[in-house]
């Protein structure tokens, strides 16, 4: 009976702490949020999702619970929870500052003065740090250039993408819009730039980052960024102007949280390797900036540089070691046994490589993801025991990385 009783307790317990979790947001309009956070001196904390976002599901059910974010939040914040497919207040704050990304979250003032905006899923060790930064910001009474009106009028082909009124404005209205503008620095402007693509005005975004961020914040640029960086470390690998490549990786960084810089930096390297063939270069760079610090994604980065290179013997020995290395530590991966295969073979040592590839025709080819056919690896044997380093068509294979939004 007294374990029943427990339980029973426990489950009460349970229910309320969950209870309180859930009721722990502001209930009412943005306008009623606002005078209690005048009221209570406390930022505005606002969180906006939509009912099947994924990291907003996360984030209520990992982060917001933990006891540190309880704490920061209870003795700085309201926090505004708003639906931006539902409710009009979410509609609009979702417009008003340019929500590109769910969960967004906007930290405001009491007076409704925009500190700082991000977007996606922040773990626990990620948003206690960003509520307290906040916390500094209005201290320091730094704020960014976002006024205070949820009303303003907004190019419809902008505000079409936030509030449904079921014309359509195709997105090609907005350079027409930007082309009439006598100043993109204005919040109009620049949220309308923000959601486009034309390249004079990406390329315009770039050239007056510095400003822009001080005066907007970063997150909005991202698309922008990515996409002129992109096409700068080709021109700039085409060019081999690795001085370039650098400037820019420096230039952009304030753009990227510390989590996304590491899901984007690698694939800028990439791309100035693409066009350089420079292997030396990039493999320094992989290194200087730890692009890689996991086996399996070092070795994801390898496998085109392998196929690239075929001729550079020392290369392809440098290469070598770290899968012989891997090798020596228990059984490679099935995308790595296929790049030991390339490496012994493109060196000369074929009977390496026909013990290698013999091991490599042992694993699964039922995984599309591969893509690779056993009939494809056994006239990779053959050329081998050919001896015909150009006998088969090389595949570059990636192994399956996991995925966590931490």
């Amino acid at each position: 009976m007294k374990k029943i009783s427990s339980l029973l307790l426990m489950l009460c317990i349970g229910i309320v702490s969950v209870y309180a979790q859930k009721d722990q947001s502001f209930k009412g309009s943005f306008e009623d949020c606002k005078a209690l956070a005048q009221k209570e001196n406390k930022l505005i904390l606002i969180d906006m999702y939509f009912v099947g976002c994924m990291p907003c599901a996360e984030m209520d059910k990992r982060v917001l619970p933990d006891p540190s974010v309880q704490q920061e939040i209870q003795q700085n914040y309201i926090l505004y929870k708003t639906d931006v497919m539902k409710e009009l207040d979410g509609k609009k704050l979702a417009r008003k500052y340019g929500a590109s990304g769910f969960p967004t979250y906007v930290i405001l003032n009491k007076e409704g003065k925009a500190i700082l905006t991000e977007s996606g899923f922040f773990g626990v060790n990620r948003f206690v740090p960003l509520l307290q930064k906040a916390v500094q910001l209005e201290a320091a009474k730094d704020y960014l250039a976002f006024d205070t009106n949820l009303d303003r009028e907004y190019p419809a082909a902008y505000s079409e993408r936030f509030i449904k009124t079921g014309v359509n404005h195709p997105f090609s209205e907005l350079e027409g819009y930007l082309d009439q503008q006598k100043d993109l620095f204005n919040e109009q402007a620049f949220l309308a730039n923000s959601v486009t693509n034309f390249p004079k005005y990406n390329l315009w975004a770039y050239n007056n980052l510095p400003k822009l961020i001080e005066l907007y914040g970063g997150s909005l640029l991202m698309n922008k960024i990515n996409n002129v960086a992109k096409a700068k470390s080709k021109q700039y690998g085409a060019a081999q102007q690795l001085d370039s490549l650098e400037a820019l990786i420096s230039y952009i960084r304030p753009v990227y949280n510390d989590k996304l810089w590491p899901v984007f930096l690698p694939h800028f390297v990439a791309d100035y390797y693409s066009s350089s063939k420079d292997a030396k270069t990039y493999l320094a760079l992989i290194d200087k900036h730890t692009l890689y610090p996991k086996w399996e994604e070092r070795s994801n980065a390898l496998g085109q540089v392998i196929i690239d290179q075929k001729s550079n013997k020392a290369l392809l020995k440098a290469l070598l070691a770290e899968y012989e290395d891997q090798n020596s530590k228990g059984p490679l991966d099935f995308t790595d046994q296929y790049k030991l295969t390339l490496l012994y073979t493109y060196l000369g040592d074929f009977k390496k490589a026909d013990k290698a590839v013999e091991q490599f025709l042992t694993g699964d080819f039922t995984n599309p993801y591969y893509k690779i056919k056993k009939e494809e690896a056994l006239a990779m044997q053959a050329a081998i025991k050919r001896k015909d380093a150009g006998g088969f068509e090389a595949k570059d294979l990636k192994r399956t990385l996991g995925f966590s939004m931490d």
